[in-house]
């Protein structure tokens, strides 16, 4: 090998181990000044083989002498960097984990992986490739560490975040509904950046198949765990195509389905008039054959999926409640249901695993029906809970009756201390293995900074799963959830992988790559701000903006820090050089405009000024399709639902 070479050998063809030889050779030749190249795929390493870096699983290098390696694993993601022989080998417990393995080790070069896409990354320029001479050795703390397709995504939305995943060793992706339609058409057809003559073209259903199939042949070069459906089964056993929340009937309902249907008030029919958010009548066995063979005939027809979601309605109080519901709770009757589907799917040899969820009604673990499926995966999904602070914190609402409610008469969750007590309640019923679903980066995250850090509550959450019984997280979030700043997406990845992360440590080491010098005066904004906004104790969740008439002077204040910001982040941006720094500076100055639109907006409405509201609206409809096509990547258009609800209240205040 030539001075200043660096060959990289993947052994064995698994396609993530050659993708991490590729990526290796990409940023060691970046890095330093060496000539980095992958070689072909080999299926073991000879003893003449002179690659610098060899990349493979445990089997694939059992027996290059490297002593204790990680265990194989198709679940469990672990990995070794193993300096011997003038060699450095890079070994995952499989696939994936070897291409963790060659992430870890650029990140032990000093890349700082923050964002997908230009400027999402921090890469140090050395003069020598020093590679390290200790032995590193890793486990992830969580077996599920993935997101969920939410938001306004185009295709390279998706792909781009797929790779800065498998960067943050994050492992699971998961497709909703049985195809992703209504959201690929938010992000082609819907999105305010969009031109009119997309919006015109529409995607059909095999646009947004053909879309689905691109992402998962990407998933699968990673080695990622895919996860799909969800929503949609109860409209798709009735008939219909189940892909979206509020898609009306395409037919009336056919007579003699009409008893599979869920009766609440004394009737049967489509609640809302959405088959999708319809329930359906458990205790009908016609109805029930009907809903597991639309389940298994999905599952032999997608052999490219590894946890199959089965959830009911995605709607409270519709369930049913004729005589035969009536003798086993919502849940119960969901866990005889994940039994059969769990026997049903050994039986017939089927692969995919089972996800069913507690959400909504299913919150409550079963009373009657005890979970038997070991090839079923529980989620547990609080959808309601506060941001403001950790899902186990004891503080966060008040105290709540635990006993189910009364059929068709729930109520949403009050507060983070029923959400983690009903998560320990589940413990007993005994799940082979669980996750955590959640929204930090769907709605919550357009609002950070206004009265909370939701990048400190991340980063609690993700510790403490453990202790409420889960063993990870499934993200619910808008793909482009890169705003205002990395860290929020930084704490989940990096602290599922290892739940010993320092939070304050951490977050100084990617604040710092994200805005260098600049970092300490990011913190002080965001931390005044937040403290500006909030108004009383934290745990009453006040703000500002929630009483505008008792504190116009703050509102004022706030207006005019936020416009400061924006201006001084602007001129920052435009003087620096670096790339990363600079996008992050662009950000920091959005968030600061939408900082000062929102109290603007309120402060118009308590002047009673309606032209300046009116003409505060036109102006941010015409600003946000150019703020969305300027940090495409990286902001979804749900970042304009806080400024159109500051609107909406000024316009209140002004009449």
């Amino acid at each position: 090998m030539r001075k200043g070479e660096c060959s990289v050998q993947p052994v064995g063809f698994a396609a993530p181990v050659e993708e991490a030889a590729r990526q290796l050779a990409s940023y060691l030749s970046r890095l330093a000044p060496v000539e980095a190249r992958a070689l072909p795929a080999v299926g073991a390493v000879s003893p003449g083989n002179e690659a610098r870096i060899v990349v493979g699983t445990s089997v694939s290098l059992a027996d290059a002498g490297l002593g204790v390696l990680p265990k194989p694993s198709e679940l469990d993601d672990a990995l070794a960097i193993i300096p011997k022989r003038g060699r450095l080998f890079l070994v995952g417990s499989n696939a994936r984990s070897a291409l963790y393995a060659a992430y870890r080790l650029l990140e032990e070069l000093g890349v700082v992986f923050l964002r997908p896409g230009p400027g999402g990354e921090a890469i140090p320029r050395s003069r020598t490739l020093a590679l390290p001479a200790r032995v590193i050795r890793e486990k992830a703390s969580y077996r599920h560490r993935g997101i969920c397709s939410e938001g306004s995504p185009r295709l390279e939305h998706v792909l781009g975040v797929l790779d800065w995943m498998a960067k943050k060793m994050m492992n699971t992706f998961q497709l909703q509904f049985r195809h992703a339609g209504v959201f690929w058409r938010r992000g082609y057809n819907q999105s305010p950046e969009v031109d009119a003559l997309a919006k015109r073209q529409g995607l059909s259903d095999a646009d947004c198949i053909a879309l689905d199939d691109r992402v998962i042949a990407r998933c699968k070069e990673l080695g990622m765990v895919v996860h799909r459906v969800g929503h949609g089964w109860t409209a798709a056993t009735l008939g219909y195509d189940g892909v979206d929340w509020n898609e009306p009937p395409s037919h009336a309902l056919p007579q003699k389905l009409r008893p599979w249907v869920a009766e609440v008030g004394g009737k049967r029919d489509f609640h809302r008039n959405e088959p999708s958010n319809t329930e359906l009548c458990y205790s009908n066995p016609e109805a029930r054959e009907a809903f597991l063979k639309k389940v298994l005939d999905y599952a032999k027809q997608h052999p490219e999926v590894d946890a199959l979601h089965v959830w009911l309605s995605d709607a409270v109080n519709n369930k049913c409640e004729c005589a035969g519901c009536r003798k086993f709770s919502p849940t119960d009757w969901y866990m005889q249901i994940v039994n059969e589907l769990g026997r049903r799917f050994k039986q017939e040899g089927i692969r995919s695993r089972l996800v069913f969820l507690g959400y909504f009604e299913l919150i409550w673990p079963p009373e009657k029906v005890r979970l038997a499926a070991d090839n079923a995966i529980f989620m547990y999904a609080p959808m309601g809970r506060c941001y403001w602070h950790a899902l186990d914190d004891a503080k966060c609402g008040e105290s709540h009756d635990l006993r189910r409610p009364a059929l068709n008469d729930f109520q949403h969750l009050g507060g983070n201390k029923t959400a983690s007590a009903l998560a320990r309640l589940w413990r007993a019923a005994d799940p082979a293995d669980t996750f955590l679903f959640d929204y930090h980066g769907w709605a919550a995250m357009w609002r950070d900074g206004l009265g909370m850090d939701l990048g400190e509550t991340m980063a609690k959450d993700m510790k403490t799963m453990e202790e409420l019984g889960l063993n990870g997280l499934v993200s619910c979030q808008c793909i482009r959830a890169f705003y205002p700043h990395p860290y929020m997406a930084s704490a989940m990845a990096d602290t599922m992988w290892d739940r010993r992360t320092n939070a304050s440590s951490h977050r100084r080491k990617i604040m710092s790559a994200a805005f260098g010098k600049h970092a300490s005066e990011v913190e002080d904004y965001l931390s005044r701000l937040v403290n500006m906004v909030r108004v009383g104790p934290t745990h009453r969740h006040g703000t500002v903006f929630g009483e505008p008439v008792k504190h116009r002077e703050e509102l004022g204040e706030i207006a005019e820090i936020a416009d400061m910001a924006r201006r001084r982040f602007g001129v920052l941006a435009e003087r620096e050089r670096d790339e990363v720094v600079r996008l992050s500076l662009e950000l920091m100055s959005l968030h600061a405009e939408q900082t000062g639109r929102i109290a603007g907006a309120y402060l118009a409405g308590l002047a009673s000024d309606r032209r300046m509201v009116a003409r505060m609206r036109a102006e941010y409809g015409k600003r946000l399709p150019e703020v969305l096509d300027q940090f495409s990547p990286w902001v979804d258009p749900k970042l304009a639902e806080p400024v159109w609800e500051a609107l909406a209240a000024a316009e209140k205040l002004a009449r």
